[in-house]
């Protein structure tokens, strides 16, 4: 289960705008409820994103069989470091 955590707070609606622009339009995401998101691959792939929020952080945990890695990479390089312009949108 990869877990990506970024420096700052970021609503699952944020996180599933990220996913849809860097991912595409293959890609189905949906909000499932504050802290779920649910990404869509084809119809047998499938990963479930948990958001947990500490010290003005979002940590997201990913699971799901060989998509869970790509979609870490695509919260990472969504949502940069502080100083650098945010990719989303």
């Amino acid at each position: 289960m990869p877990t990506t955590t970024i420096h700052r707070e970021v609503t699952a609606q944020q996180a599933a705008t990220a996913l849809q622009n860097r991912l595409g339009p293959s890609y189905l995401i949906t909000c499932r409820n504050r802290d779920t998101l649910t990404v869509k691959h084809g119809a047998l792939t499938t990963a479930r994103v948990r958001l947990h929020w500490a010290d003005d952080a979002t940590a997201f945990h990913v699971h799901g069989l060989g998509l869970a890695g790509t979609v870490a990479g695509a919260l990472e390089q969504s949502f940069p470091p502080a100083g650098l312009p945010d990719l989303v949108g």
